[in-house]
């Protein structure tokens, strides 16, 4: 099940039960005359807060980065706060649902969101509240959900030409820090204690508010789990659209189910690279396929043999190849060649027989409202040229603000805090990658980053959930017993859906085949990497400087 459909589960089978303000637990009542928060703290303004019981709230939930789904039922403070900031012209919500005192585990967990949206809400909180924590996020200053995860048509523009750049600054990082304080505040008002750990977790752009938060506010969590984490995303969305871009210029637009076929293919090829066939291409470096090798070849769409086509060949080497230019200074990493193609190219065929591009919001829509500032633009009318142009100028105009590169976690480390990243290898969204090279480069910095930073990959995951991959769905809680026991994490248990179980690795160790029965966990290891070529923190475009400039 997808996360959009999770979402409006989440949102239309939600149902709550409000009534007195008889407290949940022995503390504070749960009433708006309870709480307060000091405006000056944070120089915010127009501040309100609402506060009422829910009760039997009853809903489908799931942690970031996790393919365990349930439905749950809780009972919470349901409190919001309304703030905004001088002459930004902003209206952001923090929610924090506080279970009972009697249930409290004495933690908060902070819930990112993805996409162009900063929070999923009940999606993600539900869960949270029914294992014990309090549950907080926040919205930026606008809607949140999967469908305003796709585009930031609602709120990107002030008008045609002038980006919104408090809305900008609010979604990028400034909310990220108020919400752990209003948070925390609402918390000790609740149960008259702060909490005595404080966690952040998120997925996709989640994952960069998580890698922000310990970046910029190193005292605001002390465990943060970043899973796929969207690091610079004004390089890989509008990178992401160039396939697009090669599909105009051939002016060829492949039937739906040809991009699969390359897939497939280059499953075959690949797959037993590691030593083991499992549907899975575990070494990407070393997968050396190229989709021109296999034109003319037969497919089966839909019942009928097609064959594969030298456009087709070209649109999906695209995608894996990623975007450069010619001096290799402008550009973002491809995706690896098990990954789905869906998000990067789609087609749809009509009853007249012909096929045309299906235009991606997610990768389009940064071009039109931040690049172009155009609602009515059209991406099919730029040139290649326009295109490199365009990339070059994202990396200039927000790559301050709103990427979450920076590889100096030394402040992080002296707070104390722990932090986790895992990402999917057959990632769909955000090319893995762009998190490799990240933490090469904070390894670069501090070579005992893994006393409190550890990342793992994910052969066969997608993005966030799914693949044919097994998930670690316990890196949760690998966090915790990191940051509270001092138990060190030195693999993730990713499990398959039928039960089965393969440990990840922590870079830069990789996941090697020892032999044995690829369904026992024991017939996998962790050794030095196979895998030989230039580190990913080394490729001109990674490194290659910005000069800052301000959007108009």
């Amino acid at each position: 099940m997808n996360l959009k459909r999770l979402f409006m589960l989440a949102t239309s089978f939600g149902q709550a039960l409000v009534a007195s303000s008889t407290p949940l637990g022995t503390q504070s009542t749960c009433s708006s005359a309870s709480f307060s928060i000091s405006s000056d703290t944070l120089n915010i303004t127009s501040l309100s807060i609402s506060a009422s019981l829910a009760y039997n709230f009853t809903t489908y939930s799931l942690m970031p980065g996790s393919s365990q789904t349930g439905s749950y039922t809780i009972d919470f403070c349901n409190v919001t706060v309304t703030y905004g900031h001088e002459g930004w012209n902003d209206t952001i919500n923090v929610h924090v649902w506080l279970p009972a005192a009697s249930s409290w585990n004495g933690r908060l967990q902070a819930l990112g969101g993805g996409g162009y949206s900063a929070s999923f809400g009940p999606l993600y909180t539900t869960q949270a509240v029914a294992k014990g924590f309090v549950a907080i996020d926040t919205d930026a200053g606008h809607v949140m959900g999967t469908d305003a995860a796709q585009s930031p048509k609602d709120w990107a523009l002030t008008s045609p030409g002038h980006v919104n750049m408090f809305l900008l600054e609010d979604f990028a990082s400034v909310s990220l820090h108020e919400m752990a304080v209003i948070g925390k505040a609402i918390t000790k008002a609740y149960y008259g204690t702060q909490p005595s750990y404080s966690y952040f977790e998120g997925c996709s752009g989640g994952g960069r508010q998580a890698l922000m938060v310990a970046e910029k506010y190193a005292d605001d969590f002390d465990g943060i789990l970043a899973v796929a984490p969207a690091i610079n995303i004004e390089d890989f969305i509008p990178a992401g659209y160039w396939a697009n871009q090669v599909m105009n210029d051939l002016g060829v637009f492949p039937q739906p189910c040809e991009f699969p076929a390359f897939t497939q293919a280059a499953i075959a090829a690949c797959d037993g690279l590691d030593g083991v066939i499992d549907g899975i291409i575990s070494l990407p470096d070393d997968c050396k396929f190229d989709p021109h090798g296999i034109v003319g070849q037969s497919f089966s769409c839909d019942g009928t043999q097609q064959n594969l086509t030298q456009a087709g060949a070209s649109i999906v080497k695209a995608v894996w190849d990623g975007f450069q230019s010619a001096d290799g200074k402008i550009g973002w990493f491809g995706l690896n060649k098990d990954a789905l193609l869906s998000t990067y190219i789609n087609t749809e065929f009509s009853s007249n027989g012909t096929c045309s591009a299906v235009i991606s919001d997610l990768l389009s829509g940064w071009l039109r409202y931040f690049i172009v500032k155009d609602p009515s633009w059209d991406p099919r009318t730029m040139t290649d040229a326009q295109f490199s142009s365009y990339i070059q100028e994202s990396g200039q105009q927000y790559h301050a603000m709103l990427s979450a590169a920076d590889p100096d976690l030394s402040s992080f480390r002296a707070a104390g805090g722990k932090m986790i990243t895992w990402h999917g290898l057959a990632d769909e969204a955000i090319p893995p990658n762009g998190t490799i090279a990240y933490y090469q480069q904070v390894l670069g910095l501090d070579s005992k980053a893994d006393d409190f930073y550890r990342v793992f990959e994910a052969p066969g995951v997608g993005h966030c959930i799914g693949g044919n991959g097994p998930i670690p769905n316990d890196a949760f809680d690998k966090l915790v017993a990191w940051v509270e026991r001092e138990e060190v994490p030195n693999t993730l248990a990713a499990t398959y859906t039928n039960g089965t179980s393969r440990n990840l690795c922590p870079y830069p160790l990789q996941q090697v085949y020892l032999g044995g029965e690829y369904n026992n966990s024991a017939s996998f290891g962790c050794q030095s990497r196979i895998e030989q070529g230039t580190p990913a923190s080394e490729i001109p475009f990674f490194n290659s400087s910005r000069a800052a400039s301000t959007p108009c």
